[in-house]
Order: structure tokens, then C-alpha cells, then sequence
């Protein structure tokens, strides 16, 4: 029995580990990869509660479920102020044939902006077709299938692309003023090259003047350390609520979302064509 309840501490112990080492993404990336668990790793040290063990272990279980769900599920509900400018969001898959169905959801959303990722030679014709509400277009390509772009109903005033495959920024002249419009495309966590590209991204973002709006496919949730070195980059909060937007084999993964001074609502749309959802917010220009 003792031993029993030995390995059960020690379970308790590294899932404790866990927990903290996914915030530790700033020292080494491959902990940002862990931060994916962070919610399911919170959730089983609340299960091992219900063991037998010392009081201290106890209390830190209990802080690491705090932690962890406290930085995770409030992202899943609610929304904060609204209404400054809608944006709508695409990975569109670089093999897309259901551009049509696509293009007419984008327009029926009536987004202000549109940011689109995984811009191929072949779907880079949507673009075109929408030319007639969104005139004004800036596209970074870094390969003949990863290209970046934005779109705007509004003049856009000048525009960034980062050195690698991170994002692609355009000031637009709204209504509101001026803002700066970043579409986003990060790779994979660790061992792939999330960190790097975030980091290029983050760089980028720093130097923008002004509101900054960014929103795409980051490759990695929310609270990932690059996603939030990009978020204190430009001063922004993610519009809410998160949900999932690709499908990893029966794994749910929450890889595209907006970020604003304000945050925002966030709603979702269908595939079209693509592996992603869309994602369409209303989002908020001031704090």
C-alpha cells in the first residue's frame, strides 16, 4: 500500500513539473510545446487530489490547477469591448477548390479587413475575384504555397513583410484612423520553428506605430510564450471566445485566432475548401 501511494505521489510530483515547465517557453521552445497541455495536465492534478498525500504537495497541486486553468479557460467564454473594425481570417489551404464558396462567405461577412494565409500561385485568383470590395491588397510570398496577404475596403497606406514566413503587416486608413493590419502564419512548435517565426514576428510588430490588429494561423494556442511575446509586442488581448479551428486527427487544436488593443468577439466559420475554420471578430482599437 505505502508504495502505492509513494508512486502516486511521485506521479503527483511530475505532473506538478509539467504544469510549470509549460510556462517556461521563453527558456526553451520545446516547453511552449508542453503549454498545449496545460489545460488536460491541470485538470488531471485536480483528479490526483482525491489521493492521499502531505499538505505541501497538496497546496502546489492545487496552485498548479489554479495556474494552469486560470491562463486557459477564461479565453473560452465571453468577450470584451467591440466594434471598432471586423476582421475576417483564412488559412485558405494552398490546394483550395472551393474558392467560390469561400470568396462568397467573405463577402457575406461583411469584414472590414481580411486576413489570408497559405496563398498559393493556384488560389492567389481569389484575390482577384474580390478585388471589387477589397481593392486595396498586399501580399508576402515566401514560397509558391506560403504566401501572406491582407485586404482592406479601405486605402492602405504602407506595408511590412517580416524576413521569414511570419506575417505580413499593412496600415490601413479606416475610418477609425489609422491601424495597422498584420495577417500571421507561424510554424510548428518545437521541434519545428514556431519560436523562430514568432520571434520574427514579434519584431516586426514592435516597430509598427499606431493600433495594431493581428489575426491567422499561429500554429499554436493562444497562451503558447510566442504567441504572448507577440501580444506585449503590440499591447493586445485575443478575442474571445476561443474555440477550436483544426482537426489533428480527433485532436482539436486552437491554432487561428485575432488580436486587439481591445480584444473583441470572435465567431467561426466554415471550412471552404480548407483544413481550417475561418474566424470572423469584431474587435476593439482601444484598451
Amino acid at each position: 500500500m505505502r508504495f502505492l501511494v509513494l508512486m502516486m505521489q511521485a506521479a503527483a510530483v511530475c505532473l506538478l513539473l509539467a504544469v510549470l515547465f509549460g510556462f517556461a517557453g521563453r527558456m526553451h521552445p520545446a516547453f511552449d510545446t508542453l503549454s498545449l497541455l496545460r489545460l488536460p495536465l491541470a485538470a488531471l492534478c485536480l483528479l490526483v487530489l482525491v489521493f492521499p498525500m502531505g499538505a505541501r504537495l497538496r497546496l502546489m497541486l492545487a496552485a498548479a490547477v489554479m495556474l494552469g486553468a486560470g491562463t486557459t479557460v477564461p479565453m473560452f467564454f465571453g468577450a470584451q469591448k467591440v466594434g471598432d473594425l471586423r476582421i475576417y481570417s483564412k488559412n485558405m489551404w494552398f490546394a483550395n477548390r472551393e474558392l467560390e464558396a469561400l470568396a462568397s462567405d467573405i463577402r457575406a461577412s461583411g469584414a472590414d479587413v481580411v486576413t489570408l494565409q497559405e496563398v498559393s500561385r493556384a488560389n492567389r485568383v481569389m484575390m482577384a475575384a474580390l478585388r471589387d470590395v477589397y481593392p486595396h491588397q498586399h501580399a508576402c510570398s515566401f514560397s509558391g504555397w506560403s504566401g501572406i496577404a491582407v485586404l482592406s475596403r479601405d486605402p492602405i497606406v504602407q506595408t511590412v513583410c517580416s524576413d521569414r514566413r511570419a506575417v505580413a503587416a499593412a496600415q490601413v486608413q479606416t475610418g477609425q484612423g489609422l491601424v495597422w493590419v498584420a495577417s500571421v502564419h507561424l510554424k510548428w512548435p518545437f521541434p519545428y520553428g514556431n519560436a523562430r517565426s514568432g520571434a520574427a514576428a514579434a519584431a516586426v510588430l514592435a516597430r509598427l506605430e499606431g493600433p495594431v490588429v493581428m489575426a491567422g494561423d499561429f500554429n499554436i494556442f493562444p497562451w503558447a510564450s510566442s504567441v504572448q511575446g507577440m501580444q506585449q509586442a503590440a499591447a493586445l488581448q485575443v478575442a474571445q471566445p476561443v474555440r477550436p479551428t483544426f482537426d489533428l486527427r480527433g485532436v482539436p487544436l486552437l491554432l487561428d485566432h485575432v488580436h486587439a488593443p481591445g480584444g473583441g468577439t470572435a465567431q467561426y466559420r466554415g471550412l471552404f475548401g480548407s483544413d481550417h475554420l475561418g474566424v470572423l471578430a469584431d474587435v476593439s482599437l482601444t484598451r
